[in-house]
Parts: C-alpha cells; sequence; structure tokens
C-alpha cells in the first residue's frame, strides 16, 4: 500500500497553452522541487479549429493528464491541488472535456478565475523574496490573461485582471508568424488600451516581477545577447523589438535564441510586456523563477484554504470567450 510523504505536496496547472506539474517537499521552512514537467498542449490555438488540429490537441492533452498521474503515483505527494484557467471553462466543450481530464488525472479539477491565478501567483513569487513589508508588483503575462498583482510583503492589496494573453497577441497581429514593425506597433497599441486606467493604488512601483514564460525568455536573451543581465527596462524591450522585427519570422527567432522556443507566444508576449510598462508606468522588469504551483504548494502546506481575493475589477470580459 502506498502512503504519502509527510512533507510532499504537487499541483497542477492547467492552461490554455501549456499544462505543468510540481511536486516538491517543505524542509526547513524551504521549497525543495523535486519534479517538474510542462506540456504544450497548444488548446488555445486549437479550439476554433472544427477539424483534425482540434481533435489531435484534445487527445495530446489527456495523454498529457495520464503521464501526470503516473507521475503523481510514484511521488505520493501528501496533497494535490489541481487548477484550470478560467479560459479552459469557456470552452465550447468544457462540459465533456473537463471530466474527462479529470478522469485521466484521476483527480478534481478546480476552475480558477483571474482572482485567484493572480494570488496564487503573487504568494510564490513573494515566498522568494525577503518579507520586509515592502511594495510589489507582480505581473503574468499569460496565454490568455494578463494579471497585475500588487502588494507590500506577503500581503496583497490589488488584483488586476486581462482578457488578453500572449496566444490572442500572436495571433491576432502576427498573422502566419510574420513579424514587422506595423504589426508590433498595433500589438502595442491594442494592448495599451487594454490596460489603460489599471487602477494601481498610489502608482505602480518601478520595479516589478514577471512570473511568467515570456519574462523569463525574454530576460534570457537579453542576457544572451549582452543586452542587460536579465533585467528588462525600456531600452532593452526595445531592442528586442527591433531584432525580432529583424528576425521577421517567429521560427527565426525560435531558432536564434533556443528560450523563445519555450514560449511559443513569445513576440505577442513582448508586445503587451511593452504595453505594460509604458501605461502603468513601470520602469523594468525582473524575472521570478516561481509562481501559481508554487502558491499553490506553500498553501497545501500550511493547510491555508484559498482566501477570497482582495478588491479587484476582474476584468475578464467577452474577449476571453472568444479565445476558445
Amino acid at each position: 500500500m502506498h502512503h504519502p510523504e509527510p512533507d510532499r505536496y504537487a499541483a497542477v496547472e492547467l492552461g490554455a497553452d501549456s499544462f505543468r506539474l510540481h511536486v516538491a517537499r517543505i524542509a526547513h521552512g524551504e521549497l525543495q522541487l523535486e519534479a517538474s514537467l510542462a506540456e504544450r498542449v497548444a488548446l488555445a490555438t486549437s479550439f476554433d479549429d472544427h477539424g483534425g488540429a482540434y481533435e489531435t490537441a484534445l487527445r495530446h492533452a489527456l495523454e498529457c493528464l495520464r503521464e501526470f498521474a503516473r507521475t503523481l503515483d510514484l511521488w505520493r505527494p501528501r496533497a494535490v491541488r489541481v487548477v484550470a484557467s478560467a479560459a479552459l471553462g469557456m470552452a465550447r466543450n468544457a462540459p465533456l472535456f473537463l471530466p474527462a481530464c479529470e478522469a485521466a488525472l484521476r483527480r478534481p479539477i478546480e476552475l480558477i478565475a483571474g482572482d485567484e491565478a493572480g494570488r496564487l501567483v503573487y504568494t510564490g513569487v513573494a515566498s522568494t523574496l525577503p518579507d520586509d513589508g515592502a511594495a510589489r508588483l507582480v505581473l503574468d503575462i499569460g496565454s490568455a490573461a494578463t494579471e497585475l498583482v500588487l502588494g507590500q510583503g506577503a500581503r496583497i492589496e490589488r488584483i488586476e485582471t486581462f482578457a488578453v494573453g500572449a496566444a490572442r497577441q500572436s495571433l491576432a497581429f502576427f498573422p502566419d508568424g510574420r513579424i514587422d514593425a506595423a504589426g508590433f506597433d498595433a500589438a502595442v497599441r491594442s494592448g495599451r488600451s487594454r490596460f489603460a486606467g489599471a487602477a494601481l493604488p498610489g502608482g505602480a512601483p518601478a520595479l516589478a516581477w514577471g512570473a511568467c514564460g515570456t519574462v523569463r525568455a525574454l530576460a534570457e536573451i537579453a542576457r544572451e545577447d549582452g543586452l542587460s543581465d536579465g533585467r528588462l527596462d525600456h531600452a532593452t524591450l526595445a531592442a528586442l523589438r527591433e531584432r525580432f522585427i529583424q528576425a521577421g519570422q517567429v521560427a527565426r527567432i525560435r531558432l536564434a535564441w533556443p528560450a523563445a522556443a519555450r514560449a511559443p507566444h513569445l513576440a505577442g508576449g513582448l508586445a503587451l510586456l511593452l504595453a505594460l510598462m509604458e501605461e502603468c508606468g513601470i520602469d523594468s522588469v525582473l524575472p521570478a523563477h516561481a509562481g501559481l504551483r508554487v502558491g499553490a504548494i506553500w498553501e497545501l502546506h500550511r493547510g491555508a484554504a484559498p482566501a477570497p481575493p482582495p478588491a479587484s475589477r476582474g476584468r475578464v470580459t467577452s474577449s476571453a470567450r472568444g479565445l476558445i
């Protein structure tokens, strides 16, 4: 008979583009990652397809979850939390697809809105930083939505959710993977219009933390090209924009920089990051190597029930439904 390990926990995140799993142990007040799996399932770009791409993506997603279930059986965590983005719940076949996912994973799936996703992301990032009470802004550019979370130390003050993500921006402004200056400028303008009026009491801190693949990939490329030490400021992002335009194609970007292959909608993500920084007055962004899954694992360890989110305008609109 398998017995769960007392200090081992797991978190599974089902996004519109990728499925991810973390298994970690908490020892001496520190989180020690023991296993991490990630699989791109590309649901965000296939739910509108009524043919083979749609069916292939569904089969791939279910096989990925069966592999996750086998991994969880091997590690035997004490508790597991499985969360799915609200975008998956808006899929036209969600009443059939989500139960099939639960059957493949052999565990219940919790649909969470942007506020809860932002709260877990902030908790994960805060766990890696000193609890000094300093003002912090955490941003997460996902494939289908973007979250901004403002807090002080470990305490969250405000969550903003926007129904725009890197996948939609890439599909809308870089069709067939073509990248040019006009498309980039239009993508940034569109992003700024989505983020206009973000309610950040007292204004945004000059430095933000990026808990997403877009920021981590851009920071790695900036270091590789000698543009910065990984900090993303306006000048660094402008230089990356020019490099992407010179490449001209998403495929060439992926060939030029290995990090770009791990962030499939990087051009759209870069446009949204530029828009966020310009619209919200953010001077620079540092990559955070923790996020939603780390936050969920810490909460499992502490035995904390998900708390009600703080004040938020929760801007999840019909444009999110148009994605899948």
